[in-house]
């Protein structure tokens, strides 16, 4: 028979194996320093809440890791005008620039996120436009309603970073296309690159600034010797950004995406669970992701400490369950 004492000890020891789990994942981003890397991912076909779902990983592993840039290769035909919208609010939100490179094309929702975006990039011969709402169907959408709405969208975020507003108007009332060279002469990209690569060697030379313009807040990117015409709010300098790594995220485990996934269950079951998520999601779930660029030491740590801590909880729970069996088989043998 197992001992009270031993059974004890070893609960003492899981739950202090557990305890240090915890620990190190709450403190798993304070212990990492900042990168001098660029997060790079590719989205290519149909934009949808997957797709959306990905982009806030994308950024939040951003954010833990410490990355200087996000650069999101962009070859879409388009896709769903909330799910566009909302990766826009993402963008806008991000703490982290993100440059938008159109390896292709970004027709329609692509070209919203392009004009999103902190850096405008767009590949040579890669062609941008028809953003004009279509139905399930792909009927033109021409209430002015929706129309007027999205064409304000368009002008809302071309003013913000600084591009042709009247380009971006014209992407959705007349279904405006432009490849990249016409793109560029009408300062609705900053500049032509070939590849990521490219990007960063070209950018090295500009700075993104933040600054004030009467009661609002704009972005601007200019040559390094042009700040001195703003009094920047926030700016980030890429001096150098050319010999940062340029690390790929995959959405590799995209169903630890947990916002669109959860809800999908019924209520009784996700509410506990919802009402930890932030927590579970900044805790665990982020560094999770950001394994899929780059193991980090203390994020394989708080996982083999997870590990091991819950196989002494099994190995508790067995050995309870056999002590208390034992008497049971000693009473068959009288």
């Amino acid at each position: 028979m197992i001992s009270r004492r031993l059974i004890i000890a070893i609960s003492l020891i899981t739950l202090a194996w557990v305890a240090l789990s915890a620990t190190l994942f709450f403190y798993a981003t304070a212990l990492r320093e900042p990168t001098e890397e660029i997060l790079f991912i590719k989205i290519s076909g149909e934009l949808t809440d997957t797709t959306k779902n990905f982009v806030q990983n994308t950024l939040n592993v951003a954010k833990y890791r410490g990355s200087r840039l996000i650069i999101i290769s962009l070859d879409t035909p388009g896709g769903y005008v909330d799910s566009t919208e909302r990766m826009m609010d993402l963008l806008d939100k991000s703490e982290i620039p993100v440059a938008i490179f159109v390896d292709h094309q970004a027709i329609s929702g692509g070209t919203y996120l392009l004009m999103a975006s902190h850096v405008a990039v767009m590949k040579s011969g890669s062609q941008i436009g028809s953003c004009q709402p279509v139905t399930g169907t792909g009927e033109p959408v021409t209430e002015t309603k929706y129309v007027n709405y999205l064409t304000g969208l368009m002008r809302r975020h071309a003013w913000l970073h600084s591009r042709n507003e009247t380009a971006a108007e014209l992407f959705v009332t007349e279904n405006l296309n432009l490849h990249a060279e016409e793109a560029l002469r009408f300062e609705v990209i900053d500049f032509i690159a070939e590849s990521p690569q490219d990007l960063a060697s070209k950018l090295t030379s500009y700075v993104l600034i933040k600054y004030q313009e009467e009661e609002a807040l704009r972005f601007t990117l200019v040559k390094r010797e042009e700040i001195g015409n703003y009094d920047p709010d926030q700016s980030w300098d890429f001096e150098n950004i050319d010999k940062a790594p340029i690390r790929e995220f995959r959405s590799t485990i995209e169903i630890l995406s947990l916002p669109s996934y959860l809800f999908e269950f019924p209520i009784a079951l996700s509410m506990p669970i919802t009402l930890l998520f932030p927590s579970i999601y900044d805790v665990l779930v982020v560094p999770l992701l950001s394994l899929t660029v780059t193991p980090s030491l203390e994020v394989i740590l708080a996982l083999f400490s997870v590990v091991n801590g819950a196989a002494g909880v099994v190995c508790v729970i067995l050995l309870l369950s056999k002590k208390t069996e034992h008497p049971k088989t000693a009473n068959q043998d009288h």
